[in-house]
C-alpha cells in the first residue's frame, strides 16, 4: 500500500541500537535489502519482530542490524528531490554530471529516487530561479516559404522549462518522409526533440508541447528548428525574457 511521504514522520520507528533505520521502497524485498547492506534475511527478521516478509509496506521503517555508511561531506549543496527528478535531469540543471552525482551520494540508488529524498549536488549552490516567460517568432528557413511559427517558453523556480511551439502554413509532408514535424533544440553538447502534431481541421497548423530542463548555454548559443527541412527556425538568444504574464504577441 502506497503511503504519503509526510506520514513517514508519524510512524513509530523501531528500536535499532547499533544498526540503521531503512525506509521500504517500491520493489524492495528482504533479500534485496539484505544483499544491499551485507547482512541476511534472518538477521533482518530478528531485528524486526512481527515483520511480514511477504507483505512489506512502502514507507515502512525497518531496522537493518548493521551500522549505516559513514556520512560523506557534501562538496556542494543538499537538494530535495522533486517529482519527475532523475540524476540526469538534476545534473543537467546544475551543470554537473551523473558520475559526479553518484560519487557524491554513496548508497543512493539513482534509479530509485523518491520525492522528498535529500541528496548532494556536487556544485556550488545555485541562486533560486525567478520564473519568467518569453515568446520567440520562428522564421522560414527557405525564402520562398510562407510558413511561420511561434515558440513560448516558461521557466519555473526549479529551472524547468515548459515548451509550447506552433507552426502555420507548414507544407504537407511528402511520401517517404517522417509523418510528424519536430521542433529540435540544439546547443553545444546537447539536443532535445519535441514532437508536433497536426491541429484537426486546420490545414498546415502543427503544435507541440514538452517540459524540459535546459542548461544555461542553450539560451545563449542554442537554436530551434522545425524538421523535416528545416522549414522554420530561430536563435534562442533572441528570446526576450520577462516576468510571467507580461508577454504579449504582436
Amino acid at each position: 500500500m502506497s503511503m504519503v511521504y509526510d506520514d513517514l514522520y508519524a510512524m513509530q520507528f523501531p528500536p535499532c541500537p547499533g544498526g540503521t533505520i531503512y525506509i521500504i521502497r517500491a520493489g524492495d524485498t528482504l533479500y534485496s535489502i539484505a544483499a544491499r547492506f551485507g547482512t541476511t534475511v534472518n538477521a533482518i527478521m530478528a531485528a524486526n519482530p512481527g515483520i511480514n516478509p511477504l507483505n512489506l509496506i512502502i514507507g515502512q521503517p525497518i531496522c537493518i542490524p548493521v551500522p549505516g555508511p559513514t556520512p560523506v561531506p557534501c562538496p556542494g549543496f543538499i537538494y530535495t528531490v522533486q517529482p519527475g527528478d532523475t540524476f540526469y535531469l538534476i545534473a543537467l540543471r546544475y551543470g554537473t554530471t551523473v558520475d559526479a552525482m553518484i560519487r557524491a551520494n554513496p548508497g543512493v540508488d539513482p534509479n530509485r529516487l523518491f520525492v522528498g529524498q535529500r541528496i548532494c549536488v556536487p556544485v556550488a549552490p545555485v541562486p533560486p530561479v525567478t520564473p519568467r516567460t518569453c515568446v520567440l517568432m520562428l522564421s522560414p528557413r527557405v525564402s520562398t516559404s510562407n510558413a511561420g511559427g511561434v515558440l513560448w517558453l516558461r521557466t519555473d523556480q526549479f529551472g524547468t522549462t515548459q515548451i509550447l511551439v506552433g507552426g502555420v502554413n507548414l507544407p504537407e509532408l511528402p511520401v517517404g518522409q517522417p509523418d510528424l514535424y519536430r521542433a529540435v533544440f540544439t546547443w553545444p553538447g546537447g539536443t532535445v526533440s519535441v514532437p508536433m502534431t497536426p491541429v484537426p481541421g486546420q490545414a498546415g497548423v502543427w503544435v507541440g508541447t514538452a517540459v524540459q530542463s535546459f542548461p544555461a548555454i542553450a539560451f545563449t548559443s542554442g537554436t530551434v528548428d522545425v524538421y523535416p527541412g528545416p522549414v522554420l527556425g530561430a536563435f534562442l538568444r533572441d528570446c526576450r525574457w520577462r516576468p510571467p504574464n507580461t508577454v504579449t504577441v504582436r
